[in-house]
């Protein structure tokens, strides 16, 4: 990781979540925060996203937590989340 990051870890729906933001990021306004997870996330098929958030400061890891949170609670509503994950539950003969 660059420097000038903060990383944490934190579990969301049973996927390990990694997390490392920066405050004004390369010197500009925008906040960077990027996610790595080993398994596919709502906001992500890969399990990796980067996120540019303009202007919005944190006051701590707790407050960037709550804002990827609340991201991946929004995305996990999309219909093509809600079919990826019944197809991952059910067994495929084709």
């Amino acid at each position: 990781m660059a420097a000038g990051y903060q990383t944490f870890t934190f579990v969301w729906c049973d996927r390990q979540v990694d997390v490392a933001h920066q405050a004004h990021w390369l010197t500009g306004c925008p906040w960077h925060i990027e996610l790595r997870c080993k398994d596919r996330l709502p906001v992500t098929e890969t399990g990796y996203r980067s996120i540019f958030v303009p202007s919005m400061s944190f006051a701590s890891d707790a407050a960037v937590q709550e804002f990827v949170s609340e991201l991946l609670d929004q995305a996990a509503t999309d219909k093509a989340w809600l079919r990826y994950l019944e197809d991952s539950r059910q067994l495929k003969l084709f």
